[in-house]
């Protein structure tokens, strides 16, 4: 089944209760010693520089809706069993209340294995990947998230993209800023185990370096990115980032405009404790490509 494409982006991090203030919602990791209470007193919230009072701040201990989304292009600089072992690495660190959807990706995205949280069909689906054309990975991410946010769970429920490429495109119609903006709106973390950089630092036009683009798009979506080696050591980070470091936060934007693009900050106030989040929200306009 071969995921179709749709370029048009809500504002689903975002919403207006009947007569009530808008609220924003962030996805948040945090990375503190074990046993450490953390509170909405351990941060300060900042949107387009202007401080921000938090309405809620908790830990999500529910099971997340993951898509690993693996590039199964020609050109990559990576063996096919150390993708498939990667892959497989991922699978074998679901928990039991986790779903998850394999897709792989090159001209077309594929679904490979539809969202599901049977362990047994999601290691028979690392097997499948077959290695073959160019990959367009902006077309790719904006097919996902939209099929994500169709399931309207963005807010409710732990969503994150485990991302197996080097970052290359070729060829896609989406362009970069849509790709993010889409994940960002749909509050989709994206987490990349990075292969080996297939253009060798090449300059490309109108589009970031592949290394950049692994860069730009977890630090935006409030994911991270580790090396494909060792495979395990990074499937096994992110799933507890995912079980185990987790909150969701609320808030009401207050004295910043929301038309264009506003940038997100939380400062911490304990130095043993790091937070991430997504790094803007895209705003309702969309600055022409």
């Amino acid at each position: 089944m071969v995921i179709v494409a749709v370029c048009a982006i809500g504002q689903a991090q975002s919403g207006r209760g009947e007569g009530g203030p808008r609220t924003s919602t962030l996805n948040v990791i945090v990375r503190a010693p074990k046993g450490k209470v953390i509170t909405k007193e351990t941060f300060d919230l900042y949107d387009s520089g202007v401080k921000q009072e938090v309405l809620t701040f908790e830990p999500v201990p529910t099971g997340s809706r993951i898509v690993l989304l693996v590039d199964n292009s020609q050109g990559l600089r990576a063996e096919a069993k150390d993708l498939q072992k990667a892959a497989l690495d991922v699978v074998n660190e679901l928990y039991q209340d986790d779903q998850m959807l394999v897709v792989g990706y090159n001209e077309n995205a594929e679904i490979i294995q539809e969202m599901t949280p049977d362990l047994a069909k999601l290691q028979v689906a690392t097997s499948k990947f077959t290695r073959k054309g160019f990959p367009k990975l902006f077309d790719a991410l904006i097919a996902v998230s939209d099929a994500l946010a169709k399931e309207g769970k963005g807010i409710t429920e732990k969503t994150s993209i485990i991302l197996i490429s080097d970052g290359y495109d070729s060829q896609s119609q989406t362009k970069f800023d849509q790709a993010l903006y889409a994940l960002q709106d749909t509050n989709v973390m994206l987490f990349a185990i990075q292969l080996p950089d297939r253009t060798h630092g090449a300059l490309l036009r109108d589009k970031p370096k592949p290394p950049a683009v692994l860069e730009r798009l977890t630090v935006g979506t409030g994911g991270a990115i580790y090396p494909l080696t060792p495979p395990e050591k990074a499937a096994k980070t992110i799933a507890d980032d995912l079980r185990n470091n987790c909150y969701r936060l609320t808030y009401s934007p207050a004295g910043i405009s929301t038309i264009s693009n506003h940038r997100i900050l939380i400062v911490s106030n304990d130095k043993q404790v790091e937070f991430r989040t997504k790094g803007s929200h895209p705003g309702r306009y969309r600055p022409p490509e």
